[in-house]
């Protein structure tokens, strides 16, 4: 199995600073992480030609977007089957086979509700060898996974990638997204660093048209990118999720507070009966329950409900994933089209 001795310094800093800056120049990587360009952009080839890292895009985040998670209980032995059909699915934005109260755990994601609604009422009962299937829909993100970071950079060096995103102008988001937007959206979900040459070229459309929807999008905060590493490589590698409940008037106050502790990757509050679901990378099976305590002694208006731990993940934002977490390749998220 591949763990962190794998990777060297270089190649942690150099992840941890497209974590920062998905597509920033070389030349501003390099000169981060103390390398020249050429050698930032072989390195980073090197890793994500063997799955160990990427770069990908959520879905465009739409006017009347829905999203939820889907807990699913399957006939013994049927789990990592199920979560491989599913994974297929564009709709199906992350895929985990997981211990503890639920077999499956689903990332819907859809650009409607009506769209979210079919695929929970009409694809679910498609599938075959499911005993219980229960949906949280999602209300309110207090962190997500583009914003996790590996720490491998020190404070000067954060700074100095945070600088000079680029001009993404004063332009107002696009109150609709159209073909063209989702054709961009839809390339840097399996590239994220893909030229802006592809872009047009999937767009049907100009290189200086590309350049301005993709900083607009950006800028209005409709696209995201997000730099991964194999979970198995970054010194967390145990995947954990806790469900909670959390009284109606001191939930933002929790998902904040949540937010800041550095393990966690997701806290979204949801509809259902927790009513803040928790997402956490930890070093060991221990910290799972070391984690657990710290959170309910901080936040004592906190009950956790149910925990669970990822045992094989299948998709991630997209990309298909071996036992080791490495992308094997990847799904379209083009999330308007039927699974």
């Amino acid at each position: 199995m591949q763990d962190s001795a794998e990777l060297d310094e270089v190649d942690l800093a150099l992840v941890n600073a497209l974590q920062i800056q998905p597509r920033a120049p070389w030349s501003l990587v390099g000169g981060v992480v103390g390398i020249n360009p050429v050698t930032a952009a072989r390195r980073w080839a090197r890793l994500e030609s063997s799955g160990r890292a990427w770069i990908s895009a959520y879905p465009p985040i739409t006017p009347r977007q829905a999203s939820a998670f889907v807990e699913i209980e399957c006939e013994p032995g049927r789990g990592l089957p199920v979560a491989e059909e599913l994974a297929n699915d564009p709709q199906a934005m992350t895929v985990d086979v997981t211990a503890g109260g639920r077999d499956v755990l689903v990332t819907v994601n859809a650009p409607t509700p009506e769209v979210l609604s079919s695929y929970l009422l009409e694809r679910m009962s498609r599938v075959q060898h499911l005993r219980h299937v229960r949906s949280h829909l999602m209300i309110r993100t207090y962190t997500e996974g583009s914003r996790w970071r590996l720490r491998a950079l020190d404070h000067e060096q954060i700074s100095k990638m945070s600088r000079g995103t680029g001009d993404t102008t004063e332009q107002p988001p696009p109150s609709q997204l159209d073909d063209e937007d989702w054709a961009i959206a839809v390339t840097l979900a399996a590239d994220g660093r893909a030229p802006v040459s592809a872009l047009a070229e999937a767009a049907s459309t100009s290189t200086s048209t590309v350049r301005r929807r993709l900083g607009r999008l950006i800028a209005g905060q409709q696209l995201k990118l997000r730099c991964e590493l194999a979970r198995t490589l970054t010194g967390w590698p145990v995947y954990a999720w806790f469900f909670a409940r959390v009284a109606t008037e001191r939930l933002d106050e929790t998902g904040r507070a949540l937010a800041r502790i550095p393990e966690v990757r997701t806290v979204t509050s949801t509809a259902g009966p927790y009513n803040l679901i928790i997402a956490v990378w930890v070093r060991s099976l221990v910290d799972v329950q070391e984690l657990e305590t710290q959170m309910t002694r901080s936040l004592p208006h906190m009950d956790v409900i149910d925990r669970s731990i990822a045992v094989r993940p299948v998709k991630l934002v997209g990309r298909l994933l071996d036992e080791r977490g490495c992308a094997t390749g990847s799904i379209s998220l083009d999330t308007r089209r039927s699974p």
